[in-house]
């Protein structure tokens, strides 16, 4: 397997700060084992790209290889080609969702947008990836994948705090935001807090939608940090339209 040393690099840059040495045996462990997807063959990536968007819909307990073979129309036999079991398709898959929504979230950043803008555009893109997931998927993933749960919580405590936590630091710095909060911490609160939105106890399926919790969440977060001149931003922006 062709190891992805650029993604591994940043992922250990974004969590230097940590502490924590399992988290960081955790960190250097699933990334000696993540390929980059700009390395894996033009075939298998679109293979892969293709189980990743029915986990998505459709969530990944009840989804054999069988059914997985016959959703794709292709042979068991072609699966097989790629991946050992079933456990290890779940793995591709989520590092194959990881490195391509990291590539999609590092081009909206790249915009040179106001902090404010940053996080309506980053918004806008979030709901889009949020309304085609199945509400079942945290559930399955968490309880009977705990190998690609794991790989996603280091991505969300390394590339999305890390950018959240530059956002609000930026924000302070041009005065967008006011300094009366400490960014990093924020960043941790906002980091963690995006996966209550999956809580199926806490929001039952059948009374929220994901989007409107997000959005609920997200206004929140924003009223809670703008200043004066944020604020002026932030009201040209309509984020419940998003």
């Amino acid at each position: 397997m062709v190891i992805s040393f650029v993604v591994c690099l940043k992922f250990k840059k974004e969590t230097k700060k940590t502490k924590n040495v399992s988290f960081e045996i955790k960190l250097f462990y699933f990334c000696s084992r993540m390929q980059n997807i700009e390395s894996i063959d033009p075939k298998e990536l679109s293979l892969i790209e293709r189980v990743t968007d029915v986990y998505l819909n459709e969530g990944m307990k009840r989804i054999t290889m069988d059914d997985m073979a016959k959703k794709l129309t292709v042979s068991k036999k072609t699966l097989y080609k790629y991946v050992k079991n079933r456990k290890e398709l779940v793995m591709k898959s989520t590092q194959f969702h990881v490195q391509r929504e990291r590539r999609n979230v590092t081009e909206i950043q790249e915009r040179e947008l106001n902090p404010i803008e940053e996080h309506y555009q980053l918004s806008r893109y979030y709901i889009h990836t949020i309304s085609k997931i199945n509400p079942v998927l945290h559930h399955d993933m968490e309880h009977y994948f705990p190998e690609a749960w794991e790989f996603l919580n280091i991505y969300f405590n390394g590339f999305i705090f890390e950018s959240v936590f530059k956002n609000l630091k930026r924000g302070q710095k041009e005065g967008y935001y006011h300094k009366g909060f400490h960014p990093e911490i924020v960043a941790k609160f906002f980091t963690r807090r995006v996966d209550m939105i999956f809580d199926g106890e806490l929001f039952p399926n059948d009374r929220f939608s994901f989007v409107d919790v997000y959005l609920e969440f997200l206004i929140y977060h924003i009223n809670s940090i703008t200043s004066e001149k944020g604020k002026k931003i932030f009201s040209t922006l309509d984020f419940k339209q998003i």
